[in-house]
Protein backbone atom coordinates (compact mmCIF):
# COMPACT_ATOMS: atom_id res chain seq x y z
CA UNK A 1 0.00 0.00 0.00
CA UNK A 2 1.47 3.36 -1.30
CA UNK A 3 2.30 5.92 2.03
CA UNK A 4 2.04 9.31 1.92
CA UNK A 5 3.35 11.65 4.94
CA UNK A 6 2.28 15.26 5.69
CA UNK A 7 2.63 17.36 8.48
CA UNK A 8 -1.39 17.55 8.23
CA UNK A 9 -3.72 15.24 6.26
CA UNK A 10 -7.43 16.88 5.75
CA UNK A 11 -9.91 15.09 4.89
CA UNK A 12 -12.63 16.82 2.86
CA UNK A 13 -11.93 20.14 0.49
CA UNK A 14 -15.68 22.06 0.94
CA UNK A 15 -15.31 24.76 2.25
CA UNK A 16 -14.00 24.35 6.14
CA UNK A 17 -10.99 21.64 4.18
CA UNK A 18 -10.12 24.51 2.16
CA UNK A 19 -9.78 27.42 4.29
CA UNK A 20 -7.61 24.40 6.77
CA UNK A 21 -5.67 24.02 3.96
CA UNK A 22 -4.45 27.57 3.00
CA UNK A 23 -4.08 28.49 6.42
CA UNK A 24 -1.63 25.54 7.19
CA UNK A 25 0.05 25.89 4.08
CA UNK A 26 0.69 29.60 4.89
CA UNK A 27 1.93 28.26 8.54
CA UNK A 28 4.30 26.52 6.36
CA UNK A 29 3.09 22.86 7.06
CA UNK A 30 2.84 20.11 4.25
CA UNK A 31 -0.80 19.25 3.42
CA UNK A 32 -2.68 16.31 1.83
CA UNK A 33 -6.28 17.02 0.97
CA UNK A 34 -8.63 14.74 0.35
CA UNK A 35 -11.76 14.81 -1.22
CA UNK A 36 -14.17 12.34 -2.54
CA UNK A 37 -15.39 14.60 -5.20
CA UNK A 38 -13.22 16.96 -6.30
CA UNK A 39 -12.10 20.51 -4.73
CA UNK A 40 -13.30 22.61 -7.69
CA UNK A 41 -16.96 21.80 -7.03
CA UNK A 42 -16.99 19.36 -4.44
CA UNK A 43 -19.30 20.11 -1.09
CA UNK A 44 -22.51 21.77 -0.25
CA UNK A 45 -21.10 25.21 -1.90
CA UNK A 46 -20.05 23.62 -5.18
CA UNK A 47 -23.30 24.79 -7.11
CA UNK A 48 -23.29 28.28 -5.56
CA UNK A 49 -24.06 30.88 -2.63
CA UNK A 50 -25.69 33.71 -2.32
CA UNK A 51 -25.55 34.46 1.51
CA UNK A 52 -23.01 34.41 4.36
CA UNK A 53 -23.10 35.18 7.96
CA UNK A 54 -21.10 38.50 8.87
CA UNK A 55 -20.58 38.43 12.55
CA UNK A 56 -18.85 41.46 13.97
CA UNK A 57 -18.67 44.38 11.74
CA UNK A 58 -19.46 48.22 12.25
CA UNK A 59 -22.91 47.82 9.92
CA UNK A 60 -23.74 44.41 12.10
CA UNK A 61 -23.35 42.86 15.38
CA UNK A 62 -20.64 44.68 18.30
CA UNK A 63 -18.79 42.19 20.11
CA UNK A 64 -21.23 42.87 23.07
CA UNK A 65 -23.67 41.69 20.70
CA UNK A 66 -21.93 38.64 19.29
CA UNK A 67 -21.53 37.71 23.06
CA UNK A 68 -25.59 38.03 23.60
CA UNK A 69 -26.15 35.82 20.61
CA UNK A 70 -23.33 33.11 21.97
CA UNK A 71 -25.29 32.62 24.99
CA UNK A 72 -28.25 32.46 22.86
CA UNK A 73 -26.59 29.85 21.01
CA UNK A 74 -25.33 28.08 24.18
CA UNK A 75 -29.26 27.64 25.05
CA UNK A 76 -30.03 25.68 21.68
CA UNK A 77 -26.86 23.48 22.70
CA UNK A 78 -24.02 24.99 20.65
CA UNK A 79 -20.96 25.31 22.60
CA UNK A 80 -21.07 29.32 22.93
CA UNK A 81 -16.86 29.68 22.70
CA UNK A 82 -17.33 28.22 19.40
CA UNK A 83 -20.05 30.33 18.31
CA UNK A 84 -18.38 33.45 19.28
CA UNK A 85 -15.39 32.47 17.44
CA UNK A 86 -17.23 32.02 14.32
CA UNK A 87 -18.93 36.21 15.19
CA UNK A 88 -15.57 37.93 15.87
CA UNK A 89 -13.65 36.49 12.92
CA UNK A 90 -16.09 35.98 9.74
CA UNK A 91 -15.87 39.33 8.64
CA UNK A 92 -12.08 38.21 8.23
CA UNK A 93 -13.09 35.30 6.34
CA UNK A 94 -15.63 37.41 3.87
CA UNK A 95 -12.15 39.71 3.15
CA UNK A 96 -10.17 36.31 2.12
CA UNK A 97 -13.09 35.65 -0.26
CA UNK A 98 -12.77 39.14 -1.57
CA UNK A 99 -9.07 37.92 -1.91
CA UNK A 100 -10.37 35.38 -3.75
CA UNK A 101 -11.69 37.03 -6.68
CA UNK A 102 -15.68 36.19 -5.08
CA UNK A 103 -17.46 38.84 -5.29
CA UNK A 104 -18.57 39.73 -1.98
CA UNK A 105 -19.72 43.43 -2.50
CA UNK A 106 -22.43 45.46 -4.69
CA UNK A 107 -21.43 47.69 -7.55
CA UNK A 108 -21.02 50.24 -5.69
CA UNK A 109 -18.46 49.00 -3.48
CA UNK A 110 -21.36 48.26 -0.46
CA UNK A 111 -22.08 45.33 1.47
CA UNK A 112 -25.86 44.03 1.00
CA UNK A 113 -26.65 43.34 4.89
CA UNK A 114 -29.52 41.86 6.02
CA UNK A 115 -30.56 40.75 10.25
CA UNK A 116 -32.62 37.83 10.85
CA UNK A 117 -33.55 38.82 14.51
CA UNK A 118 -35.16 34.68 14.96
CA UNK A 119 -31.57 33.32 14.07
CA UNK A 120 -29.88 35.76 15.59
CA UNK A 121 -28.14 36.72 12.88
CA UNK A 122 -26.26 39.15 10.82
CA UNK A 123 -26.29 37.70 6.93
CA UNK A 124 -24.58 39.45 3.67
CA UNK A 125 -26.59 38.85 0.42
CA UNK A 126 -23.63 38.32 -2.53
CA UNK A 127 -23.40 37.00 -5.41
CA UNK A 128 -21.13 33.67 -5.45
CA UNK A 129 -22.13 31.25 -7.81
CA UNK A 130 -18.08 30.80 -8.41
CA UNK A 131 -17.46 31.10 -4.96
CA UNK A 132 -16.23 27.24 -4.80
CA UNK A 133 -13.90 28.17 -8.07
CA UNK A 134 -12.64 30.91 -6.93
CA UNK A 135 -11.58 29.25 -3.11
CA UNK A 136 -10.54 25.81 -5.11
CA UNK A 137 -8.29 28.20 -7.12
CA UNK A 138 -6.88 29.79 -4.07
CA UNK A 139 -6.02 25.83 -2.59
CA UNK A 140 -4.22 25.00 -5.84
CA UNK A 141 -1.89 28.20 -5.55
CA UNK A 142 -0.44 26.49 -2.03
CA UNK A 143 1.42 23.55 -1.96
CA UNK A 144 -1.18 21.18 -0.90
CA UNK A 145 -0.80 17.83 -2.21
CA UNK A 146 -4.39 17.41 -3.65
CA UNK A 147 -6.26 13.76 -3.54
CA UNK A 148 -9.67 13.89 -5.60
CA UNK A 149 -12.08 11.04 -6.05
CA UNK A 150 -10.51 10.04 -2.49
CA UNK A 151 -12.44 8.85 0.64
CA UNK A 152 -11.29 8.69 4.15
CA UNK A 153 -12.44 5.41 5.07
CA UNK A 154 -10.95 4.75 8.29
CA UNK A 155 -8.83 6.97 11.10
CA UNK A 156 -5.50 5.76 12.18
CA UNK A 157 -4.06 5.59 15.69
CA UNK A 158 -0.72 5.52 17.56
CA UNK A 159 -0.58 5.62 21.24
CA UNK A 160 -3.93 6.72 22.02
CA UNK A 161 -4.04 9.79 19.60
CA UNK A 162 -5.19 10.21 15.99
CA UNK A 163 -2.54 9.72 13.39
CA UNK A 164 -3.68 9.71 9.75
CA UNK A 165 -6.12 8.02 7.78
CA UNK A 166 -6.84 5.22 5.10
CA UNK A 167 -8.34 6.49 2.27
CA UNK A 168 -9.97 4.78 -1.00
CA UNK A 169 -9.86 6.24 -4.40
CA UNK A 170 -13.57 5.24 -5.82
CA UNK A 171 -12.35 5.14 -9.32
CA UNK A 172 -9.26 2.69 -8.88
CA UNK A 173 -10.27 0.75 -5.88
CA UNK A 174 -6.55 1.80 -4.80
CA UNK A 175 -5.98 2.07 -0.75
CA UNK A 176 -3.42 4.78 0.23
CA UNK A 177 -1.92 4.94 3.88
CA UNK A 178 -1.74 8.84 4.96
CA UNK A 179 -0.06 9.48 7.59
CA UNK A 180 -0.27 12.54 9.80
CA UNK A 181 1.08 14.41 12.50
CA UNK A 182 -2.36 16.25 12.74
CA UNK A 183 -5.54 15.37 11.03
CA UNK A 184 -8.74 17.49 9.91
CA UNK A 185 -11.94 16.11 9.34
CA UNK A 186 -14.41 18.07 7.42
CA UNK A 187 -16.59 16.32 4.81
CA UNK A 188 -19.95 18.62 5.69
CA UNK A 189 -23.30 18.11 6.66
CA UNK A 190 -24.24 14.29 7.18
CA UNK A 191 -27.09 13.30 4.75
CA UNK A 192 -28.01 10.40 3.32
CA UNK A 193 -29.67 8.87 6.08
CA UNK A 194 -33.37 9.65 5.70
CA UNK A 195 -35.22 8.63 1.96
CA UNK A 196 -35.69 11.66 -0.16
CA UNK A 197 -38.84 11.26 -2.01
CA UNK A 198 -37.78 12.57 -4.67
CA UNK A 199 -34.87 10.94 -5.72
CA UNK A 200 -30.97 11.07 -4.11
CA UNK A 201 -29.56 13.86 -5.79
CA UNK A 202 -32.91 16.22 -5.78
CA UNK A 203 -31.40 17.93 -1.96
CA UNK A 204 -28.96 20.80 -2.09
CA UNK A 205 -27.08 18.24 0.18
CA UNK A 206 -24.04 16.31 -2.34
CA UNK A 207 -24.93 13.04 -2.29
CA UNK A 208 -21.50 12.31 -1.24
CA UNK A 209 -22.09 13.08 2.30
CA UNK A 210 -22.76 10.04 4.05
CA UNK A 211 -21.71 11.08 7.36
CA UNK A 212 -18.07 9.79 6.30
CA UNK A 213 -16.23 12.14 9.22
CA UNK A 214 -18.73 11.47 12.10
CA UNK A 215 -18.46 7.70 11.81
CA UNK A 216 -14.93 7.82 11.42
CA UNK A 217 -15.09 9.79 14.88
CA UNK A 218 -17.21 7.68 16.48
CA UNK A 219 -15.40 4.51 15.35
CA UNK A 220 -11.80 6.22 16.71
CA UNK A 221 -13.66 6.52 19.82
CA UNK A 222 -14.00 10.38 19.59
CA UNK A 223 -16.92 11.92 21.86
CA UNK A 224 -20.01 12.87 19.56
CA UNK A 225 -23.29 15.37 20.32
CA UNK A 226 -26.16 16.37 18.90
CA UNK A 227 -26.87 12.89 16.85
CA UNK A 228 -30.48 13.15 18.12
CA UNK A 229 -31.69 16.59 16.19
CA UNK A 230 -32.61 16.06 12.74
CA UNK A 231 -32.05 18.74 10.15
CA UNK A 232 -35.60 19.36 8.33
CA UNK A 233 -34.85 21.02 4.76
CA UNK A 234 -37.97 23.23 3.89
CA UNK A 235 -37.46 24.72 -0.03
CA UNK A 236 -39.18 25.57 -2.46
CA UNK A 237 -38.14 23.18 -4.64
CA UNK A 238 -36.25 20.18 -4.30
CA UNK A 239 -34.15 21.41 -6.42
CA UNK A 240 -32.71 24.26 -5.12
CA UNK A 241 -31.26 25.54 -1.82
CA UNK A 242 -33.62 27.43 0.98
CA UNK A 243 -34.16 30.54 -0.72
CA UNK A 244 -37.27 31.49 1.23
CA UNK A 245 -35.13 31.24 4.63
CA UNK A 246 -32.55 33.38 4.80
CA UNK A 247 -34.48 36.76 4.45
CA UNK A 248 -35.28 39.47 7.10
CA UNK A 249 -39.22 38.43 8.25
CA UNK A 250 -41.12 41.46 6.22
CA UNK A 251 -39.23 39.77 2.76
CA UNK A 252 -40.49 36.10 3.25
CA UNK A 253 -43.43 36.41 1.60
CA UNK A 254 -46.51 34.30 3.04
CA UNK A 255 -46.73 30.76 3.98
CA UNK A 256 -50.27 28.91 3.41
CA UNK A 257 -51.92 25.85 3.72
CA UNK A 258 -54.22 24.20 1.03
CA UNK A 259 -56.73 26.53 2.59
CA UNK A 260 -55.36 30.06 1.59
CA UNK A 261 -54.43 30.73 5.36
CA UNK A 262 -51.50 32.28 6.82
CA UNK A 263 -49.58 30.41 9.63
CA UNK A 264 -46.72 32.39 10.10
CA UNK A 265 -48.05 35.66 10.77
CA UNK A 266 -45.00 37.06 13.38
CA UNK A 267 -41.52 37.34 14.32
CA UNK A 268 -42.08 34.74 16.85
CA UNK A 269 -44.12 32.26 14.73
CA UNK A 270 -41.27 32.52 12.73
CA UNK A 271 -39.02 31.61 15.62
CA UNK A 272 -40.88 28.21 15.25
CA UNK A 273 -41.51 28.24 11.12
CA UNK A 274 -40.68 24.74 10.78
CA UNK A 275 -42.65 23.19 13.43
CA UNK A 276 -46.06 25.15 12.13
CA UNK A 277 -45.12 23.37 8.86
CA UNK A 278 -45.16 20.12 10.23
CA UNK A 279 -48.29 21.08 12.08
CA UNK A 280 -50.57 22.30 9.21
CA UNK A 281 -49.52 19.06 7.17
CA UNK A 282 -50.15 16.82 10.12
CA UNK A 283 -53.56 18.28 10.93
CA UNK A 284 -54.85 17.52 7.56
CA UNK A 285 -54.34 21.38 6.17
CA UNK A 286 -51.47 20.71 4.08
CA UNK A 287 -50.17 20.77 1.44
CA UNK A 288 -48.01 24.03 2.39
CA UNK A 289 -46.85 27.22 -0.19
CA UNK A 290 -45.20 30.11 -0.07
CA UNK A 291 -46.93 33.35 -1.19
CA UNK A 292 -44.14 35.61 -2.90
CA UNK A 293 -47.27 37.47 -4.99
CA UNK A 294 -47.81 40.41 -2.76
CA UNK A 295 -43.78 41.47 -2.21
CA UNK A 296 -43.14 44.52 -3.79
CA UNK A 297 -40.71 44.23 -7.58
CA UNK A 298 -37.16 44.95 -5.80
CA UNK A 299 -37.78 42.17 -3.08
CA UNK A 300 -39.06 39.56 -5.77
CA UNK A 301 -35.86 41.00 -7.91
CA UNK A 302 -33.52 39.78 -4.71
CA UNK A 303 -35.00 36.22 -5.05
CA UNK A 304 -34.47 36.31 -8.67
CA UNK A 305 -30.81 37.52 -8.25
CA UNK A 306 -30.28 34.24 -5.60
CA UNK A 307 -31.29 31.85 -7.30
CA UNK A 308 -28.84 33.01 -10.36
CA UNK A 309 -26.07 32.29 -7.64
CA UNK A 310 -27.54 29.72 -4.82
CA UNK A 311 -28.26 26.36 -6.90
CA UNK A 312 -29.19 28.04 -10.45
CA UNK A 313 -30.56 24.86 -11.33
CA UNK A 314 -33.80 25.84 -9.65
CA UNK A 315 -34.43 28.41 -12.06
CA UNK A 316 -34.54 25.42 -14.55
CA UNK A 317 -37.14 23.87 -12.18
CA UNK A 318 -39.62 26.57 -12.48
CA UNK A 319 -39.29 26.55 -15.46
CA UNK A 320 -39.96 22.98 -16.32
CA UNK A 321 -43.30 23.31 -14.08
CA UNK A 322 -43.86 26.27 -15.49
CA UNK A 323 -43.88 28.04 -12.12
CA UNK A 324 -43.79 32.22 -11.91
CA UNK A 325 -43.86 32.98 -8.47
CA UNK A 326 -44.74 36.57 -9.80
CA UNK A 327 -48.11 34.48 -9.78
CA UNK A 328 -48.20 31.19 -8.85
CA UNK A 329 -48.26 29.54 -5.21
CA UNK A 330 -45.05 27.65 -4.76
CA UNK A 331 -45.20 24.04 -3.08
CA UNK A 332 -42.87 23.24 -0.54
CA UNK A 333 -41.82 20.14 1.05
CA UNK A 334 -40.50 19.42 4.49
CA UNK A 335 -38.16 17.05 4.43
CA UNK A 336 -35.44 14.92 7.42
CA UNK A 337 -32.21 15.58 5.01
CA UNK A 338 -29.44 14.84 7.46
CA UNK A 339 -28.98 14.16 11.25
CA UNK A 340 -27.29 17.50 12.97
CA UNK A 341 -24.62 16.31 15.03
CA UNK A 342 -21.12 15.60 15.34
CA UNK A 343 -17.89 15.77 17.31
CA UNK A 344 -17.51 17.67 20.29
CA UNK A 345 -15.04 20.33 19.74
CA UNK A 346 -13.69 23.19 21.72
CA UNK A 347 -12.86 26.84 20.59
CA UNK A 348 -10.07 25.49 18.91
CA UNK A 349 -11.31 22.46 17.09
CA UNK A 350 -9.89 19.86 18.57
CA UNK A 351 -11.75 16.94 19.31
CA UNK A 352 -11.78 15.11 22.61
CA UNK A 353 -9.28 12.44 20.75
CA UNK A 354 -5.34 13.92 20.53
CA UNK A 355 -4.37 14.76 17.19
CA UNK A 356 -7.58 14.96 15.48
CA UNK A 357 -9.95 18.22 15.06
CA UNK A 358 -12.90 18.52 12.85
CA UNK A 359 -14.61 21.70 10.88
CA UNK A 360 -17.26 23.20 9.30
CA UNK A 361 -20.79 21.25 9.48
CA UNK A 362 -18.67 17.85 10.40
CA UNK A 363 -18.60 19.25 14.06
CA UNK A 364 -21.75 19.47 16.64
CA UNK A 365 -22.41 22.99 16.54
CA UNK A 366 -21.04 24.52 13.33
CA UNK A 367 -23.09 24.99 9.98
CA UNK A 368 -23.38 27.55 7.06
CA UNK A 369 -20.80 28.88 4.85
CA UNK A 370 -19.53 31.47 7.09
CA UNK A 371 -18.69 29.08 10.34
CA UNK A 372 -17.13 26.62 7.78
CA UNK A 373 -14.63 29.32 6.53
CA UNK A 374 -13.79 30.21 9.98
CA UNK A 375 -13.42 26.62 11.87
CA UNK A 376 -11.54 25.78 8.66
CA UNK A 377 -8.89 28.70 9.07
CA UNK A 378 -9.06 28.16 12.90
CA UNK A 379 -8.53 24.12 12.53
CA UNK A 380 -5.38 24.32 10.20
CA UNK A 381 -3.74 27.17 12.63
CA UNK A 382 -4.60 24.80 15.71
CA UNK A 383 -3.78 21.48 14.12
CA UNK A 384 -0.09 22.87 12.49
CA UNK A 385 0.44 24.07 16.06
CA UNK A 386 -0.07 21.15 17.61
CA UNK A 387 2.04 19.29 14.89
CA UNK A 388 4.53 21.29 15.94
CA UNK A 389 4.86 19.26 19.00
CA UNK A 390 4.51 15.93 17.71
CA UNK A 391 6.81 13.48 15.91
CA UNK A 392 5.78 11.85 12.78
CA UNK A 393 4.13 8.16 13.49
CA UNK A 394 5.31 4.78 12.79
CA UNK A 395 2.70 1.80 12.70
CA UNK A 396 3.21 -1.53 11.57
CA UNK A 397 2.55 -3.49 9.08
CA UNK A 398 0.34 -5.62 10.54
CA UNK A 399 -2.15 -2.91 11.83
CA UNK A 400 -2.52 -1.08 8.21
CA UNK A 401 -3.13 -4.61 6.92
CA UNK A 402 -5.89 -5.82 8.71
CA UNK A 403 -7.84 -2.38 8.51
CA UNK A 404 -6.87 -2.77 4.42
CA UNK A 405 -8.41 -6.56 4.70
CA UNK A 406 -11.79 -4.77 6.57
CA UNK A 407 -11.98 -2.50 3.62
CA UNK A 408 -11.55 -4.96 0.75
CA UNK A 409 -13.39 -7.71 2.10
CA UNK A 410 -16.31 -7.36 0.05
CA UNK A 411 -14.22 -7.83 -3.23
CA UNK A 412 -13.36 -11.32 -1.83
CA UNK A 413 -17.14 -12.56 -1.36
CA UNK A 414 -16.98 -13.10 -5.66
CA UNK A 415 -19.83 -11.08 -6.11
CA UNK A 416 -21.74 -13.86 -3.83
CA UNK A 417 -23.18 -11.80 -1.47
CA UNK A 418 -25.88 -8.31 -0.58
CA UNK A 419 -25.60 -5.23 -3.14
CA UNK A 420 -24.42 -2.21 -0.94
CA UNK A 421 -27.26 -0.33 -2.86
CA UNK A 422 -29.63 -2.48 -1.75
CA UNK A 423 -29.08 -2.83 2.14
CA UNK A 424 -28.97 1.42 2.06
CA UNK A 425 -32.37 1.10 1.22
CA UNK A 426 -33.59 -0.75 3.97
CA UNK A 427 -31.67 0.72 6.55
CA UNK A 428 -32.61 4.34 5.42
CA UNK A 429 -36.02 3.39 5.01
CA UNK A 430 -35.84 2.45 8.59
CA UNK A 431 -34.73 5.30 10.09
CA UNK A 432 -37.24 7.19 7.71
CA UNK A 433 -40.40 5.22 8.46
CA UNK A 434 -39.36 4.61 12.35
CA UNK A 435 -37.90 8.05 13.40
CA UNK A 436 -38.48 11.17 10.97
CA UNK A 437 -40.10 14.29 12.36
CA UNK A 438 -42.68 12.85 14.98
CA UNK A 439 -40.24 10.65 16.88
CA UNK A 440 -42.05 8.04 19.46
CA UNK A 441 -40.41 4.96 21.99
CA UNK A 442 -42.55 2.64 20.58
CA UNK A 443 -41.31 3.10 16.88
CA UNK A 444 -37.56 4.30 17.78
CA UNK A 445 -37.42 0.90 19.74
CA UNK A 446 -38.75 -0.94 16.63
CA UNK A 447 -36.59 0.56 14.15
CA UNK A 448 -32.98 -0.06 16.49
CA UNK A 449 -34.34 -3.40 16.62
CA UNK A 450 -34.71 -4.22 12.45
CA UNK A 451 -31.63 -1.83 12.12
CA UNK A 452 -29.37 -4.26 14.45
CA UNK A 453 -31.10 -7.30 13.15
CA UNK A 454 -29.93 -6.32 9.19
CA UNK A 455 -26.75 -5.32 10.38
CA UNK A 456 -26.24 -8.45 11.79
CA UNK A 457 -27.16 -10.62 9.18
CA UNK A 458 -26.53 -8.49 6.39
CA UNK A 459 -23.31 -6.12 6.97
CA UNK A 460 -20.69 -8.50 6.77
CA UNK A 461 -22.43 -9.72 3.39
CA UNK A 462 -22.14 -7.00 1.23
CA UNK A 463 -20.31 -7.69 -1.82
CA UNK A 464 -18.22 -5.46 -4.50
CA UNK A 465 -17.54 -6.04 -8.06
CA UNK A 466 -15.46 -2.52 -8.50
CA UNK A 467 -14.29 0.19 -7.15
CA UNK A 468 -17.20 1.85 -6.50
CA UNK A 469 -19.23 -0.80 -5.38
CA UNK A 470 -16.30 -0.95 -2.99
CA UNK A 471 -17.05 3.28 -2.24
CA UNK A 472 -20.60 2.16 -1.72
CA UNK A 473 -19.99 -0.73 1.13
CA UNK A 474 -18.08 1.86 3.10
CA UNK A 475 -20.49 4.44 2.71
CA UNK A 476 -22.95 1.79 4.12
CA UNK A 477 -20.66 1.12 7.31
CA UNK A 478 -20.99 4.71 8.06
CA UNK A 479 -24.65 4.81 7.43
CA UNK A 480 -25.13 2.30 9.38
CA UNK A 481 -22.91 4.20 12.45
CA UNK A 482 -24.69 7.31 11.49
CA UNK A 483 -28.40 5.93 12.26
CA UNK A 484 -27.74 3.93 15.00
CA UNK A 485 -26.35 6.65 16.99
CA UNK A 486 -29.42 8.57 15.84
CA UNK A 487 -31.88 6.34 17.34
CA UNK A 488 -30.33 5.85 20.02
CA UNK A 489 -29.49 9.73 20.96
CA UNK A 490 -33.39 9.87 20.26
CA UNK A 491 -34.59 7.28 22.49
CA UNK A 492 -32.18 8.87 25.01
CA UNK A 493 -33.41 12.18 25.25
CA UNK A 494 -36.75 12.60 26.75
CA UNK A 495 -38.25 15.94 25.59
CA UNK A 496 -38.78 17.98 22.76
CA UNK A 497 -36.66 20.74 21.92
CA UNK A 498 -36.53 22.92 18.89
CA UNK A 499 -33.29 24.72 17.46
CA UNK A 500 -32.93 27.24 15.05
CA UNK A 501 -36.24 28.03 13.97
CA UNK A 502 -37.14 24.31 14.39
CA UNK A 503 -34.80 23.56 11.83
CA UNK A 504 -33.07 20.97 14.11
CA UNK A 505 -35.98 19.33 15.99
CA UNK A 506 -36.22 16.53 18.31
CA UNK A 507 -39.84 16.05 18.77
CA UNK A 508 -40.80 13.37 20.91
CA UNK A 509 -44.53 12.85 20.85
CA UNK A 510 -44.63 11.25 23.97
CA UNK A 511 -42.50 13.81 25.68
CA UNK A 512 -44.36 16.79 24.27
CA UNK A 513 -42.79 19.65 26.59
CA UNK A 514 -38.79 21.04 26.40
CA UNK A 515 -37.62 19.90 30.00
CA UNK A 516 -34.86 22.61 31.12
CA UNK A 517 -33.49 19.52 32.78
CA UNK A 518 -32.26 18.51 29.50
CA UNK A 519 -30.50 21.92 28.71
CA UNK A 520 -27.19 19.08 27.94
CA UNK A 521 -25.66 17.49 25.56
CA UNK A 522 -26.08 13.66 25.04
CA UNK A 523 -22.72 12.36 24.64
CA UNK A 524 -22.20 9.16 22.32
CA UNK A 525 -19.04 7.52 22.80
CA UNK A 526 -18.06 4.06 21.80
CA UNK A 527 -15.77 2.69 24.70
CA UNK A 528 -12.86 -0.08 24.57
CA UNK A 529 -15.19 -3.25 24.06
CA UNK A 530 -16.87 -1.56 20.96
CA UNK A 531 -19.76 -0.90 22.13
CA UNK A 532 -22.12 2.31 21.64
CA UNK A 533 -22.42 4.05 25.24
CA UNK A 534 -24.61 7.31 25.84
CA UNK A 535 -24.12 9.79 28.68
CA UNK A 536 -24.69 13.56 29.04
CA UNK A 537 -22.62 16.58 29.72
CA UNK A 538 -22.86 19.87 30.53
CA UNK A 539 -22.68 22.81 27.41
CA UNK A 540 -19.80 24.57 28.14
CA UNK A 541 -20.23 28.36 29.69
CA UNK A 542 -19.04 31.30 27.72
CA UNK A 543 -15.42 32.23 28.81
CA UNK A 544 -14.46 35.08 29.81
CA UNK A 545 -12.22 37.02 27.03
Amino acid sequence: MTVVQSDILIIGGGIAGCFAAIKASEMGKSVALLDKATIRRGGSVGPGMDHISIGVHPEAMTLEEAKISALKNRKELYDPNVMLACDVHAYERIKDFEKYGVHMQEDDGSYRIWKIPERHSYFLSYRGVDTKVKLAEAVKKTKTKIFERTMGVELLKHDGRVVGAVAMNTRTGELTTFLAKATILATGEPGRQYIEPDGPFMTYYPITNTGDAEAMAYRAGAKLANMEFTYVDYTLSRAGGGIPGIKPFEKLGKYVNRFGDSFINSLEDSKKRVFLMVKEVMEGRGPIYIDLRGLPEDVIREYEREMEHEYPITIEWFKQRNLDFRKDLIPIQLIPAGIHGGPIIDETLKTSVPGLYAAGAATAFVMGLGRAAVTGHIAGEEASLYSSTVDMPLLSTEYIENIKENITAPFNRNGEGINPKELELAIRSIVTDYVSYLKTEGMMQKGLEKLLELKKQFLGKITARNAHELMRCCEVQNIFDMIEMHIRASLYRTETRMRKVGLHPHYRVDYPETDPKWEKWVVVQKDNDGHMILSTSEVPELKEA
